[in-house]
C-alpha cells in the first residue's frame, strides 16, 4: 500500500523514470529521504550507487507501473481522517474501486507475475475493503465488486460465504487500521516532496485518523503485552511493588486492562495520552474491565516533568510509580541533544520539525537526551518499554514478507517520528545511564538478523551492582551482616581455589572488556547479555522452584561450569539481589551458594577478582594437584548441586570430552536437578545466521591462503610482511593450537544432546543475537585468542595488524553483505538447552 502510494507521487512529480535519486528541482526535504528509503527497503532502489538508481528488480517491477500507479491513485481517494470516513464510499470512489478490481483481474490472469507487485496491488484494494467491512459490521451482503475481489483471493466461495482463510484474515481486520490511518498523509505526499507542506506532530486533524489509529494501534500492541508479564510478576512477587503503574501513551487502555487482569487492585492504574480520543476510549475500556478509580491524564512522553506536576495534583509522586509505554518513545517530539556524544549508526531517514533532513547523530542525541529527562524519576522502580525498531534497507530487502519495515519507516518518517535500530536504541539507553534486565528481555523476531520489537525493563545503571552486598573477609571473619541470616552463606574452606599472588590478569581483563562496556558490571554487551540472560532466567526459575521444596538447614547450590571471567555468575548474582533471594532464603533458614568451576587461567583469575567478595561465591579448579582433570563430584567434595549452568562452554568440547563432561555433570547433579546451557558455535546455523567462530574460521582461511600463496609478494602489505616472518617448522604446531580454539568443523547440538541422553532428559532450542563487527574484532584481539587463532605469527604487533586487516577488508564485507548481515555486524546462532537429571 505504501509502495503504491510512493510510486503514484513520483509519477505525478515526473520522477518515476529517474527515481527519487534525481530531485528535478525539488527541495532536499527530509520527506524525499523517506521515499528513497522506502524503495530501498523493498529492493527496488539503490541509494548507495553512483548515481543512485533503480535496481534490476526495481526496473522489472516498473514494467507494471501503470497498475501500481493506478493502485496508488485509488488509495489517494481515502484522504479523509473523520471517524466515519470508511463507512460509505461516494459514487466516484465506488466506480474507481470497480475499475481497480478489473485491472487486478487482468494482472492476475497475465503471464508475467511479480510477487511483490502482486502484494502491492492486493494491499491497495484490501485496506479499503477490510476497513469498510469493519465500519459496516451489520451488513450481511458484500458489494458485488468486493465479492469479485475477495473471490480472487479465495476468501469467499461461489455462494459468497467466507472461507476458512477469509475468516482468519477478517479476524485480523483491526490491524488494517494502522495502514489505513496513514492514507491521509500519503495522499498529500506530492505537497510534502515539493516543500509546500510540513507535518506538525500532534496536529493530526488532517494526517492522523486518530480514532482509527487508537483502536488499530491497540490491536497491534496487544500481542506484546504478554511478553512483559514476567517483568511485573517478578516485581510484585519479589521486589518492592510500586504505588501505581503509569502507561504513557496508553491508547485505549488495553495494557492497563491486561495488567489489572493479572495484578488486580493491588496497585493503582494511571493512563496518560496526548489524545482526548484515546483517553475517552481508555475510560470505557477500563470501566468495562472493572478497574477501580483509574486516573486518566493528558500528557506527552517528552515531558516527564509536566507529568510529575499533574500526578502531584492527584496526590501521587512520579518517583513512586512504575512507568511503562509501548511504541511511544520513537514518537516523541524532537528537541535535540549533543550529537558529539553518539555514534550516529542509525540508518533511518528522519525529518526535522521544519521538514529538512535530520542526521542519525542528531536523532540519537535527541533520544539520549529524552531518556535522560526520564532518568531522575525511575530510580525506584525503573521503566518498562515496548519499542518498535527500524531495519536497514539492505537487510529489510532480503526478508520481505517477514517484516513491516518499508511501511513502518515511511509512515513514522513522514510523521516526524524517530525509530532506530535495536542495537542503536540499546546504545542510546546505555549512554543515558540506563541498563536493561537481560533475563527479562524479549525480542521479535528471535531468529532473524533484525529486531522489529523489543520488550525491556530498564533501571538506572550503577557502576558495580554487586556492591550492595556487604563484603566479608575471605578468611571467614564476618563483618556487618550483608543479609539476614548471613551465617547460612558458607565461607571459604580448604580446597577452594584462588589465583597465585601476582597472577597476570591482562588476558582476563581483555575478555572482561569484551563482555562489559568499560568494565562496568551494570552494562553487559548485548552480544552476550541476551544469551546469558536466557540461561539466568531458566536458572532462577529452577532456584525458586527448589526454594519452595527446601527445608530449614538445606543449602541450594548452583555450579557454574567453565565460569571464565564470571559472566554468568555475575548476571545471576544481580538477579538474586533484585529478587531479594538471599534474604528470602535466610528467612526460611536455607543457605545459598554459587560454585564457579574452571581451569586455572588468566580468565578465571579475573573472575575471582570480580566475585571474591560476593558472600555466596566459591571457586574451584578443575585441575588437581597432579595436573589431571577432576570430576565435578570430587571438586564439590561430595556435595551435590541443584543447578548446573554452562555459559558458552559446550561448543569448545569435542565428542569425547563432551561425553566425559556430561557424565561428570550428571554425577554432581542431585536427582531432578537442572542443567541449563547455551553455546554460540554449535551447528547447524540457518540461512539467516552464522556461528560464533565462523568469522574466525574465515580469518584463519584468508591467513592460510596468504601463507600458501604461490607468490606472496602479490599479497597486501600487512600479509606479505607477516608471511615473511613465518617458519615452516612452526606451522604444524600452530595448526593444532588453532584447531583447539576454533574447531575446524563445529560441534552440533545433536552431538551435545546425544552425550546428555544417558543421564538426562530435556529440550534444546535456538535464538539469534547480533554480534557487532567491532566486537568480533575485539574477540579476535583478546591476547589468548589471537595467540591461538594465528599462532604462526609470534610477534604480537604484527599479528594484530594482520587480524585487523583481514577482519576489516575480508571478513566483515563477506559476512555483512550475506543473509546473516545486520547492518552493523552479523546474526549469531545460539543453541540453548534445559535438561533434568534422571
Amino acid at each position: 500500500m505504501v509502495v503504491s502510494s510512493v510510486l503514484r507521487a513520483l509519477d505525478s512529480l515526473g520522477l518515476l523514470d529517474t527515481g527519487p535519486g534525481q530531485q528535478c528541482g525539488l527541495p532536499e526535504t527530509g520527506y524525499l529521504g523517506v521515499v528513497r528509503r522506502c524503495l530501498a527497503s523493498v529492493g527496488w532502489f539503490d541509494g548507495d550507487a553512483q548515481p543512485a538508481t533503480w535496481t534490476p528488480s526495481g526496473r522489472a517491477a516498473l514494467r507494471h507501473r501503470d497498475h501500481l500507479v493506478a493502485a496508488g491513485r485509488l488509495l489517494a481517494r481515502f484522504a479523509g481522517s473523520a471517524p466515519g470516513a470508511w463507512k460509505t464510499w461516494d459514487a466516484e470512489t465506488s466506480d474507481a474501486f470497480s475499475a481497480a478490481v478489473g485491472r487486478f483481474e487482468e494482472w492476475h490472469a497475465g503471464v508475467e507475475q511479480d510477487e511483490l507487485v502482486g502484494a502491492c496491488l492486493e494491499g491497495a484494494l484490501l485496506v479499503p475493503v477490510m476497513l469498510s467491512l469493519r465500519a459496516d459490521e451489520g451488513g450481511d451482503r458484500l458489494p458485488r465488486d468486493v465479492e469479485r475481489f475477495l473471490a480472487l483471493l479465495g476468501w469467499v466461495d461461489a455462494e459468497c460465504r467466507w472461507t476458512q482463510k477469509g475468516r482468519a484474515f477478517r479476524e485480523f481486520g483491526d490491524h488494517f487500521g494502522l495502514a489505513g490511518s496513514s492514507l491521509p498523509l500519503l495522499a498529500r505526499l506530492e505537497e510534502l516532496l515539493r516543500g509546500e507542506l510540513v507535518v506538525h506532530p500532534g496536529d493530526d486533524a488532517w494526517h492522523g485518523g486518530r480514532e482509527l489509529h487508537v483502536w488499530a494501534g491497540s490491536a497491534a500492541r496487544r500481542p506484546f503485552f504478554a511478553d512483559a508479564d514476567p517483568i511485573f510478576q517478578e516485581m510484585f512477587a519479589y521486589g518492592r511493588p510500586p504505588a501505581f503503574i503509569a502507561d504513557m501513551g496508553c491508547g485505549d487502555g488495553s495494557w492497563l486492562a491486561h495488567l489489572h487482569a493479572m495484578l488486580g487492585d493491588s496497585v493503582r492504574y494511571v493512563g496518560i495520552d496526548a489524545s482526548p480520543v484515546a483517553l475517552d476510549a481508555a475510560r470505557r475500556k477500563l470501566r468495562a474491565a472493572g478497574v477501580r478509580d483509574p486516573l486518566l491524564l493528558s500528557g506527552d512522553v517528552a515531558s516527564p516533568q509536566e507529568l510529575g506536576a499533574r500526578l502531584a495534583e492527584h496526590g501521587l509522586s512520579i518517583e513512586d510509580g512504575l512507568h511503562i509505554r509501548s511504541f511511544a518513545d520513537h514518537g516523541r517530539v524532537y528537541r535535540g541533544g549533543s550529537p558529539s556524544d553518539v555514534p550516529g549508526t542509525a540508518s533511518g531517514a528522519y525529518v526535522a520539525p521544519d521538514g529538512t533532513p535530520l542526521s542519525a547523530a542528531a536523532v540519537e542525541a535527541d533520544l539520549v537526551a529524552h531518556l535522560e529527562r526520564w532518568k531522575p524519576y525511575i530510580g525506584k522502580h525503573g521503566m518498562v518499554l515496548v519499542e518498535a525498531h527500524s531495519v536497514p534497507p539492505h537487510v529489510a530487502s532480503q526478508h520481505l514478507g517477514a517484516l513491516h519495515a518499508a511501511a513502518f519507516d515511511v509512515h513514522r518518517g513522514l510523521a516526524h517520528q524517530y525509530p532506530v535500530e535495536y542495537s542503536t536504541f540499546m546504545t542510546c539507553c546505555r549512554r543515558a545511564g540506563l541498563t536493561a534486565s537481560s533475563h527479562l528481555e524479549r525480542r521479535h523476531p528471535a531468529t532473524r538478523p533484525f529486531v522489529a520489537v523489543s520488550v525491556n525493563r530498564f533501571v538506572c545503571a550503577q557502576p558495580n551492582p554487586l556492591e550492595v552486598i556487604q563484603r566479608r573477609d575471605r578468611d571467614g571473619r564476618p563483618g556487618a551482616p550483608a543479609v539476614a541470616g548471613q551465617d547460612l552463606v558458607t565461607t571459604a574452606r580448604a580446597g577452594d581455589w584462588r589465583p597465585e599472588p601476582g597472577s597476570d590478569l591482562d588476558d582476563g581483563r581483555g575478555l572482561h572488556e569484551l563482555l562489559y562496556f568499560d568494565s562496568d558490571l551494570s552494562q553487559p554487551r548485548r552480544w552476550s547479555a541476551g544469551a546469558t540472560g536466557v540461561v539466568v532466567r531458566e536458572v532462577m526459575a529452577a532456584i525458586n522452584a527448589r526454594a519452595e521444596q527446601a527445608r530449614r538447614g538445606d543449602v541450594i547450590r548452583v555450579l557454574d561450569y567453565g565460569a571464565g571471567t564470571g559472566l554468568a555468575a555475575i548476571e545471576l548474582s544481580k538477579v538474586c539481589i533484585a529478587q531479594d533471594l538471599p534474604e528470602r532464603l535466610a528467612g526460611l533458614g536455607i543457605g545459598f551458594e554459587i560454585h564457579l568451576v574452571d581451569l586455572p587461567t588468566g580468565w578465571f583469575a579475573q573472575g575471582y577478582e570480580l566475585l571474591k567478595d560476593v558472600p555466596w561465591a566459591r571457586f574451584h579448579s578443575l585441575r588437581g594437584e597432579d595436573g589431571q582433570f577432576r570430576g565435578l563430584l570430587d571438586v564439590m567434595a561430595g556435595d551435590h548441586v541443584d543447578v548446573v549452568m554452562a555459559n558458552m562452554v559446550f561448543h569448545l568440547l569435542r565428542e569425547g570430552p563432551m561425553r566425559h563432561a556430561a557424565a561428570s555433570i550428571a554425577d554432581v547433579l542431585a536427582p531432578g536437578g537442572k542443567l541449563v546451557f547455551n553455546a554460540p558455535d554449535l551447528g547447524p546455523a540457518t540461512r539467516n545466521s552464522v556461528l560464533f567462530h565462523d568469522p574466525n574460521r574465515l580469518l584463519r582461511k584468508h591467513w592460510l591462503n596468504a601463507l600458501d600463496a604461490a607468490d606472496p609478494s602479490h599479497c597486501p602489505a600487512p600479509l606479505r610482511e607477516a608471511v615473511a616472518l613465518v617458519r615452516s617448522s612452526d606451522r604444524v604446531n600452530a595448526q593444532k593450537r588453532a584447531d583447539r580454539r576454533i574447531l575446524p568443523t563445529p560441534q552440533s547440538i545433536e552431538g551435545v544432546a546425544a552425550a546428555l541422553e544417558p543421564f538426562m532428559t530435556g529440550t534444546s532450542f535456538s535464538q539469534t543475537f547480533e554480534l557487532l563487527a567491532e566486537e568480533n574484532l575485539a574477540t579476535a584481539l583478546v591476547p589468548s585468542n589471537q595467540a591461538e587463532f594465528l599462532a604462526e605469527i609470534t610477534d604480537r604487533t604484527t599479528r594484530e595488524k594482520v587480524i585487523r586487516f583481514i577482519m576489516r577488508e575480508c571478513v566483515f564485507p563477506e559476512l555483512g553483505k550475506g543473509s546473516a548481515g545486520t547492518g552493523l555486524g552479523y546474526n549469531i546462532e545460539w543453541k540453548f538447552g534445559v535438561f533434568e537429571r534422571l
